[in-house]
């Protein structure tokens, strides 16, 4: 039996949410880019891109936190991953928390 690694690779989209700022230079790349409104759009576009397949979800830093319970629910996940980037709003950033969490969790104290 022979393993063709044609048939094992898989193809994955690219997506962006974030603000028309952010979002900008992935336009260059062809990415999928998503601009939220409200709340409630943002919570829609990452559900959607979930459900669409997507493998790696770059979502605005300070748009985490409104989605946290989407993002909890799926980090362990193999696909999408949701990458924090971009500026953080009052030096709130998501991926720090994270991480801090992670630290935790692992050795029993957040040192960051």
């Amino acid at each position: 039996m022979s393993y063709n690694s044609a048939k094992s690779k898989s193809v994955y989209k690219i997506c962006v949410i974030g603000s028309e700022a952010l979002i900008f230079p992935f336009l260059q790349f062809g990415f999928s880019t998503y601009t939220p409104a409200t709340e409630k759009e943002l919570r829609n576009y990452v559900q959607n891109a979930i459900d669409l397949n997507y493998g790696i979800v770059y979502i605005e830093d300070s748009f985490c936190f409104k989605v946290a319970d989407i993002l909890e629910k799926h980090r362990d996940n193999l696909t999408p991953i949701f990458v924090p980037i971009g500026d953080c709003e009052d030096g709130k950033s998501y991926s720090r928390h994270v991480a801090s969490q992670l630290m935790e969790k692992a050795i029993g104290i957040n040192v960051i």
